[in-house]
């Protein structure tokens, strides 16, 4: 009802060609109207027997919506003031300077003195101005009254006109003050002695702008080139025309183009600050996506940061975070699966994982796995024997590719749930078409299926159930001893562990003498527990969850040390290890335990892996990661 009255009003209000209608009129108007329509719509009864009372309803409805106002309410002048009037107005108003660039903008003093201020919406132009930039207004037929800095008169503006238009228009009026042959020689001046050595430079600008309208918006929508000479050209022209004692209409029109250019410009270079600052940050989380462990989660995705330090999650937004993660895992490459893949744990951890980064995981947690499950059974395995039992995984070959994908799944679930994943297949196959699996990657799949879990560990059944015989006592072998023993006799204990337990105890004593140390020059336990803290933060950093700092340092030896034989390659592990343990000794006298964070140790890592002798070990990417890994093992034992 109240859109059908109001349209009646803008009729009415154009048809006599005034934004002002006599309300008693106009009652006798709608009442008429009312009658003749009342068939088509019995909305209008109130309008036949009472109009006056069901108008004046209408109109405050239409005040609450600022489209109508009662002016003279207790007089015989009583009237109806409708916005939409103004509106189509000083929107053609708006094409009129479109024709005509020196036309002025409207503004308030152009209003009819006995139209009420509340015709308008007062605005701040910066914040208004930015608003309308970031969210385009829809045509809801609203004036607004624009209030500019430095006392300029206020600006009205319909809702019908875009910052677009309103921008170019700004432009324009520049321009053509700028074309003229007072003012062109010297703001160029002026400009051109502003930035010394860059004269050719500040002509061109100048030069575009004044005889390139075309290209102008697009420069300052998406040149970060131009924003800077465009502030300095703004400051010159407000500087002098404000020096100006009395204005003319065409001053103050010319002032107020001046600040639409400079809030639009300000608007649009933080934009463009921001849009590099967010394709930068999107940027740095591919890289470190890219980098060992391969698989993140999105907490751990959040708490990315960046060189120096800066949480990514702040230089772009949640939203564009989500984006990029959806994008990555959706956009097919040439009808091949998604750059980025997604698989879930167990416990419905959902990993993201790139691609090309899926094959080389699998390699190494299979590397890292095999140690881990050949322990897990081999002591399981002499428990049983130890008891005189057995099981059918120490018979049948089946039942023991069954047992170790048990012992996979509950030890390795991350490599569990890539081997069970329903990309692998195709990661698989698409690498192998393109050939770009490197030798060292296994054979993950024959004939179409998986490979049985005991080649992707490399792990023998009778190997595993020998080493496990060879732990028990000698006498085990023995039948009729055996079978007394079992009756009446407890496991006497090894001598051969035993010592070999005391050989170990005497290592570890070592080790932990040799980290002790590390910070002996200041026998502080306060200063030690606050290394100890801040390593256990940089633990939680770089090793992934469901593992732990032993396994990925295993995994990363594997890799960076690929030494066939066991005495050299045990070699050149200590060597490396001394190295990293005099580098930090020396490191850590002088630091404190705050300052002991990732990017430090990250940076610390880093100057020691480009030393002379570490970079003669060629595979530096996973030597960075076990560097890292083993200063903080060194510090967290202190």
């Amino acid at each position: 009802m109240a859109t059908t009255v109001y349209s009646l009003l803008r009729h009415f209000a154009t048809k006599h060609n005034t934004p002002q209608i006599n309300f008693a009129e106009f009652c006798e108007y709608i009442r008429r109207y009312a009658q003749h329509h009342l068939n088509e719509n019995p909305d209008f009864v109130p309008y036949v027997s009472n109009a006056c009372e069901a108008l004046t309803k209408e109109i405050s409805r239409l005040e609450r919506q600022h489209k109508a106002f009662i002016i003279f309410p207790d007089t015989d002048k009583k009237a109806i003031v409708i916005v939409a009037y103004f509106v189509d107005l000083y929107t053609a108003r708006f094409k009129e300077i479109e024709n005509n660039i020196s036309i002025p903008f409207p503004i308030e003093s152009d209003l009819p003195k006995i139209i009420p201020s509340d015709v308008y919406q007062k605005k701040d132009a910066n914040e208004f101005f930015v608003e309308l930039l970031a969210n385009p207004l829809e045509n809801e037929n609203m004036l607004f009254g624009i209030n500019f800095p430095h006392a300029l008169p206020i600006m009205l503006m319909p809702s019908t006109v875009s910052m677009d238009t309103l921008l170019d228009l700004a432009i324009s009026k520049i321009r053509y003050m700028l074309r003229k042959e007072e003012f062109h020689d010297y703001f160029l001046k002026k400009i051109r002695i502003a930035n010394p050595g860059k004269e050719l430079t500040a002509k061109n600008f100048f030069t575009s702008v004044t005889t390139k309208p075309s290209d102008t918006i697009d420069s300052i929508k998406k040149s970060t080139d131009s924003f800077y000479y465009w502030n300095q050209l703004c400051y010159f022209i407000r500087q002098d025309f404000q020096k100006v004692k009395d204005h003319t209409i065409e001053d103050l029109c010319l002032l107020q183009s001046v600040s639409i250019t400079e809030i639009c410009i300000n608007y649009y270079r933080n934009k463009v600050q921001k849009d590099l600052q967010r394709e930068t940050a999107l940027k740095n989380l591919e890289q470190i996506m890219k980098k060992p462990p391969y698989y993140f989660n999105k907490d751990a995705i959040v708490r990315f940061t960046d060189s120096k330090g800066i949480p990514l999650l702040g230089q772009y937004t949640e939203q564009d975070l989500n984006e990029f993660l959806h994008t990555a895992t959706t956009t097919l490459d040439k009808n091949n699966l998604p750059s980025m893949l997604i698989f879930k744990l167990e416990n419905d951890t959902l990993y993201f994982i790139y691609k090309d980064k899926v094959l080389p995981l699998v390699s190494r947690l299979c590397n890292d796995a095999r140690d881990v499950v050949k322990d897990i059974l081999t002591k399981e395995w002499y428990n049983l024997c130890k008891r005189f039992e057995t099981e059918p995984a120490m018979k049948d070959q089946k039942a023991f590719n069954e047992k170790l994908e048990q012992i996979v799944r509950s030890s390795a679930p991350v490599l569990y749930s890539l081997l069970i994943s329903n990309f692998l297949s195709l990661v698989h196959y698409e690498a192998r078409s393109a050939n770009t699996v490197s030798v060292s990657h296994l054979n993950l799949f024959s004939n179409g299926k998986l490979q049985p879990y005991n080649e992707l560990l490399m792990l023998s059944r009778q190997e595993i159930l020998t080493d496990a015989k060879i732990m028990l006592p000698f006498w085990y072998t023995l039948p009729l001893i055996s079978w007394i023993v079992r009756l009446f006799l407890k496991k006497p204990k090894n001598k051969k562990e035993s010592k070999d337990s005391q050989q170990k105890s005497k290592t570890q004593s070592k080790e932990t003498e040799k980290d002790d140390n590390i910070v002996s020059p200041a026998k502080d336990v306060s200063r030690k527990n606050e290394f100890k803290q801040n390593a256990k933060k940089v633990e939680q950093h770089l090793v992934p969850e469901n593992s732990t700092i032993e396994r990925e340092l295993s995994a990363y030896e594997h890799q960076w040390n690929p030494l066939i034989d066991p005495r050299a390659r045990m070699d050149l592990t200590e060597d490396v290890n001394s190295l990293i343990r005099d580098y930090l000794r020396r490191v850590l006298r002088t630091s404190k335990g705050s300052n002991f964070t990732p990017e430090r140790v990250y940076s610390l890592a880093q100057t020691l892996c480009n030393t002379p002798n570490m970079q003669k070990i060629k595979e530096q990417e996973q030597l960075l990661m076990y560097v890292q890994l083993y200063m903080v093992k060194l510090v967290k034992n202190l």
